[in-house]
């Protein structure tokens, strides 16, 4: 097999790359190349300068005039100078988003016909008109909501109120009517029905009023959370900037925990509150101990919540507990045609070991009942 034979490259010539041949090599060798004219003056036809050792290089002066003078070197290109690149600055605060109009939400998907779609619309109604921050916007649209439930409310407190003298034989109607659903016995349920009734049509309320009371109140009060929740969860770009500097963010959860702790104590002033206006049931005392400690345990739930949504809880409480203030002046009771109920028929308070006594006592009937139910199957 013939051997094969490598042809080693040629250099290529230093005059392509604007080099001129008698430069050293450092990484070659040291020996002192020959003068060779430069590329650039073979081009333009001018004489070669004489050759200089180094040391006569480093030594002569330069003069100004010689700089000036200096020939140029032609065909050599001035390398262009790039433009300045600013470079955006990081530390600069996002730019603020522009307010909301007329129809943003809906164009978002956040107003609809249900209770929080309808909330949400409302508050973007008032945010436009008026130009509020949503910090203001949200406290307000919680107190109108407090407005527009304020009749109801009213119906309410005369409803109980004028029940409240009748409250003894309502609660024992009420054991009777929880002994005959417990044996089927239709005649007796009957029997205890007419019997309330009666007592309704005496105190002049309508039991379908009062049924229907609760269900009114209950959309506007989850309207309003689920649609402010829905807002932060979003996020709608203008809840980042709530107008407040101690607040300045609404979508992400108090870091202070000061709403979260300031809702659990406002729930339970207003139950403190509301406890003289209640009637005497014999489970209200205990179902408001209840409510504390569940307003108590709620406070690291609440915690990562947004601060739009505690913004909603605390100023709703907080509109409630006004409200209840104003409904026990006297003067205006009269004015609105709701009775003052007697101390002795409001509802005494029960401390903590009173409630869980209650508790087991009735998680003990209701057992038994349980049992007698099983019992009378197998017979």
């Amino acid at each position: 097999m013939a051997s094969m034979q490598y042809a080693r490259p040629s250099p290529i010539p230093k005059e392509l790359y604007g080099i001129p041949r008698h430069y050293r090599n450092f990484w070659w060798s040291s020996s002192k190349a020959p003068s060779v004219p430069d590329a650039s003056q073979k081009l333009s036809g001018q004489t070669p300068l004489p050759e200089q050792s180094s040391a006569d290089l480093a030594s002569a002066p330069v003069s100004t005039e010689a700089l000036e003078n200096a020939p140029s070197v032609v065909g050599a290109e001035v390398p262009a100078v790039p433009p300045e690149i600013t470079l955006p600055d990081l530390s600069a605060a996002p730019p603020i988003p522009s307010p909301l109009q007329y129809g943003d939400l809906a164009a978002l998907g956040l107003a609809s016909w249900t209770p929080a779609g309808l909330c949400r619309w409302g508050m973007e109604l008032l945010q436009v008109s008026t130009g509020m921050p949503w910090f203001w916007t949200i406290i307000s649209a919680t107190l109108i909501s407090r407005v527009v439930l304020f009749p109801f409310t009213v119906r309410s407190m005369r409803s109980t109120a004028a029940l409240a003298p009748y409250q003894d034989e309502v609660n024992a109607l009420r054991v009777q009517m929880q002994a005959a659903q417990a044996n089927k016995d239709m005649l007796t349920l009957q029997s205890v029905a007419m019997k309330q009734r009666m007592i309704y049509d005496k105190a002049g309320v309508s039991m379908a009023s009062m049924a229907l009371l609760p269900f009114v109140q209950l959309p506007v009060t989850l309207g309003m959370f689920f649609g402010v929740k829905k807002l932060c969860d979003l996020p709608l770009e203008q809840l980042h900037y709530s107008g407040i500097s101690f607040l300045p963010d609404l979508t992400v959860a108090d870091p202070t925990c000061i709403l979260p702790i300031a809702s659990a104590v406002m729930m339970n002033v207003q139950l403190s509150l509301g406890l003289k206006d209640m009637t005497a049931a014999p489970h209200m005392a205990h179902m408001i101990n209840l409510f504390r400690v569940l307003s108590v345990v709620s406070v690291p739930l609440m915690w990562n919540l947004p601060s739009g949504v505690m913004v909603y809880v605390v100023s709703s409480v907080v509109g409630i507990s006004i409200q209840t203030l104003l409904l026990r002046q006297p003067v205006i009771r009269r004015a609105l045609g709701i009775p003052v109920v007697e101390a002795k028929h409001g509802v005494k308070p029960a401390s903590i070991m009173d409630s869980v006594a209650y508790a087991k006592q009735w998680w003990k009937e209701k057992k038994e009942e349980q049992e007698a139910i099983v019992r009378a199957k197998r017979r």
